[in-house]
């Protein structure tokens, strides 16, 4: 591969993992089609890259993320409890039903939870405030982290809310292994929807990330789709990226990134819910 194309792949992954990991997001879905129309990689090569590249990327995040002291490391085997559960489903899914039945599902909790979260970050009512389940005096989940610049986040969840947490667990493991994405937005949504406080919702869901992504790597690897002349340079990038991205997110205002996060899974979600009822109901010849 020329020189060229080792630096674009660098500054790809660099670029698009500084972004995300601000959010407590992977990239994946921006780096893999980029790979496929921008490079003309076969699908499954972009596949394999991008896989190792956001399992790189989210390892710095996470170890970022863990030096500033936001992770909550309890809160994290909570909402992935049954993730190892909801991805083995998700792959045998993938054989007996049409794939555009869960897409549609995401697409419906993208739109909901990006319109929910819309509203608060524009009004800035309700981010960090108690839970329906706490307001009651039913607290069964407390959670108290000091980071490293001394700020303080205080918050506690209610039965609803952990009950949504496991069954949230289970749906994020589901959209990894049936849609092959990192379940990562789905988590952070449900814990803004929770009343998680964004710093620690978005490292808490980059670490726990690290669980649905770890045994993507194999599978790959053992199938022969990681090209080391693509994902080498594509993976230094992203490492980077993950180290960049939550030094800055401290740097820029909470509530814009808690915008840029809604708005981004309103959009998402209204893409797979088009795309999804587009596969559903369109008419095929006979």
């Amino acid at each position: 591969m020329a020189w060229i194309s080792l630096i674009l792949l660098f500054l790809l992954g660099l670029s698009v993992t500084t972004l995300a990991s601000m959010v407590g997001l992977a990239g994946g879905t921006v780096i893999s089609p980029v790979l496929i129309m921008g490079f003309g990689l076969e699908p499954r090569f972009a596949i394999g890259a991008t896989v190792l590249s956001v399992f790189l990327a989210i390892i710095s995040a996470s170890l970022a993320y863990m030096r500033e002291g936001r992770v909550d490391y309890k809160l994290a085997l909570l909402f992935d409890a049954l993730d190892v559960a909801g991805v083995a489903v998700g792959a045998y899914a993938t054989v007996v039903l049409r794939p555009e039945l869960l897409a549609l599902a995401l697409g419906v909790f993208l739109l909901y939870s990006g319109l929910r979260n819309i509203r608060r970050a524009i009004w800035g009512t309700g981010w960090d405030g108690p839970v329906t389940g706490v307001e009651r005096g039913r607290t069964l989940w407390t959670g108290h982290i000091i980071d490293r610049e001394g700020r303080c986040f205080t918050y506690a969840l209610g039965p609803r809310e952990v009950v949504l947490a496991v069954v949230g667990s289970f749906f994020s493991g589901l959209v990894s292994g049936m849609l092959g994405l990192g379940g990562g937005l789905v988590d952070l949504s449900l814990m803004l929807m929770v009343g998680i406080p964004f710093e620690v919702a978005v490292a808490t869901a980059t670490f726990g990330m690290l669980l649905t992504r770890a045994s993507s790597i194999a599978a790959h690897a053992i199938l022969g789709n990681i090209r080391p002349d693509v994902a080498i340079p594509l993976g230094v990038g992203a490492f980077l990226g993950g180290q960049i991205g939550p030094r800055l997110s401290g740097r820029v205002s909470p509530r814009l990134l808690k915008a840029c996060l809604s708005f981004l899974a309103f959009f998402l979600g209204l893409a797979l819910l088009l795309q999804a009822l587009r596969a559903l109901f369109i008419v095929r010849p006979w």
